[in-house]
């Protein structure tokens, strides 16, 4: 395995909740909501933070901005749980500067989406940055981001083999490659041990966990749901798994609400605004924000739902 188990990084599983980034309702960072959302959620129990992806408007941050949303959560964390962060960029360069920056501000692992479709660049951006890492960062997991509808690129199962198998640091894929069922059995039928972490709000869940997946990387505003499900399924308890199931498929209305394509972050950030956790659900423009009639909808859906705004 050209030598992997000379410092091959951990494979990330559990529940890892991606983090929206909080502004106020002039749109600039606020500091003091992202420290009270990242105790929100590890208060939740959650296995992991991640921040900077799509959900946290990083294309929308400046450079600066970006360090800060890194030095609050992992500050905030305290160690308590690992958080990943972001890395992806337009070019390998700016890329690979850019992860390394973010490991040495604390994070403990980058999320990173390919920037070219061919298989021989994809590799070689992905092995720019575990080269990078092999001295100062050789245990961090970089965790691949296969979502073709937000960056335009499929990663095929042969591709995401080899790049378990040739880079030390990559242990893991975010799998957003619809329908991610057969692509995950696909991996296993492979036989590899890449660690497959799903999202798309959390949709698909139950189904992909009986796949083989490892857990989940998405961000749903009641990761309490994902833990239930999660974790019953990693008991080995039928029984166990069949009342967390039936909670979890009561709980689709919200799932479905949520994940609507250009409303989907304002919701989300008006449930943690309900929750306690945010001071506004302010998005930055072009994002949509909420509107009345939206706010509305989501009193019906919670409603519908019946879960407990608060935590525990």
């Amino acid at each position: 395995m050209n030598g992997k188990d000379v410092r091959r990084a951990p494979t990330v599983r559990g529940v890892y909740t991606i983090m929206p980034t909080p502004f106020d309702e002039r749109g600039r960072l606020d500091e003091h909501s992202l420290a009270q959302l990242t105790d929100f959620l590890i208060r939740c129990g959650i296995d992991g933070l991640t921040i900077l992806g799509f959900l946290g408007e990083a294309h929308k941050l400046s450079e600066s901005e970006q360090e800060t949303v890194v030095k609050v959560t992992t500050a905030t964390a305290a160690g308590r749980v690992p958080v990943y962060a972001g890395a992806s960029a337009g070019g390998v360069s700016l890329g690979v500067q850019r992860g390394l920056r973010f490991l040495e501000l604390g994070a403990s692992g980058l999320l990173v989406a390919p920037v070219a479709a061919d298989a021989p660049a994809v590799m070689a951006q992905y092995r720019a940055l575990d080269d990078a890492m092999a001295n100062s960062h050789p245990t961090a997991p970089v965790i691949v981001h296969d979502y073709p509808a937000a960056t335009g690129i499929r990663l095929g199962v042969d591709l995401l083999v080899r790049l378990y198998d040739d880079l030390e640091g990559v242990t893991t894929v975010k799998l957003e490659d619809p329908p991610t069922g057969p692509k995950i059995t696909a991996l296993r039928t492979a036989g590899s041990d890449i660690g497959v972490l799903v999202g798309l709000g959390g949709l698909y869940l139950v189904e992909e966990l009986a796949r083989g997946a490892d857990g989940t990387m998405t961000g749903l505003s009641f990761p309490e749901l994902l833990l239930k499900v999660t974790r019953a399924h990693e008991s080995g308890d039928p029984d166990a798994a069949a009342r967390a199931r039936t909670a979890y498929f009561d709980a689709a209305a919200l799932l479905r609400y949520e994940f609507q394509p250009g409303i989907g972050l304002a919701i989300r950030k008006e449930v943690y605004r309900r929750r306690g956790a945010l001071a506004s659900a302010y998005v930055r423009p072009p994002g949509a924000q909420l509107d009345a009639w939206l706010a509305e909808e989501l009193d019906h859906v919670l409603g519908h739902v019946n879960l407990k705004l608060s935590h525990g």
